[in-house]
């Protein structure tokens, strides 16, 4: 193992052949392969007027780029100002809702109101437990009432359905019944 080492290190000695190496240690060469004058050009005349030349000619494209965006800036600012409009009416028709919504509340406290026909609320005020509901449904059907018959009583009495939506139906009081 030691002598394929050795033969490793001595067959990579440093050739100072290789132009790009020198004996300094540094890799490229100490002349530059840039020329100073690429990299520090010094603008003459002629190259003054070139540059002033094609500015002539970009000066009407400004211009007219100026000119559109003015014109968009136009635009925008009128569209804005009919949007801050729309929003201002909008604030406006909510309050007035609300406000409408309130006298609305008030003298609808001051009106007497309908008898409540059966809805989600208790209508009459009184509560009845599920029980109470169950046993009146089947103390009906004893007497001889039909399923449709007792769903009638109960829209009459005003008792809510069990989920509070909606009203009795003959189906329903016949699957309670079973």
């Amino acid at each position: 193992m030691n002598d394929f080492l050795k033969n490793l290190r001595s067959s990579h000695k440093k050739d100072s052949s290789d132009p790009k190496r020198n004996l300094d240690g540094h890799f490229y060469r100490k002349n530059d392969r840039r020329i100073i004058q690429d990299r520090r050009s010094i603008h003459s005349a002629d190259s003054i007027d070139i540059l002033l030349e094609k500015l002539t000619d970009l000066i009407p494209k400004i211009s007219d780029n100026a000119t559109v965006f003015s014109s968009f800036f136009e635009f925008l600012e009128i569209k804005s100002d009919r949007l801050i409009d729309a929003k201002i009416k909008q604030h406006e028709a909510v309050t007035q809702f609300f406000e409408n919504m309130n006298r609305l509340i008030q003298t609808d406290n001051s009106a007497e109101k309908p008898p409540a026909k059966a809805s989600a609320s208790y209508a009459t005020g009184t509560r009845y437990t599920k029980d109470e509901i169950l046993d009146m449904m089947h103390s009906l059907r004893q007497q001889g009432k039909t399923f449709s018959q007792i769903a009638d009583h109960l829209i009459e009495k005003g008792i809510p359905t069990f989920s509070g939506k909606g009203h009795w139906h003959a189906q329903t009081i016949h699957r309670l019944c079973k």
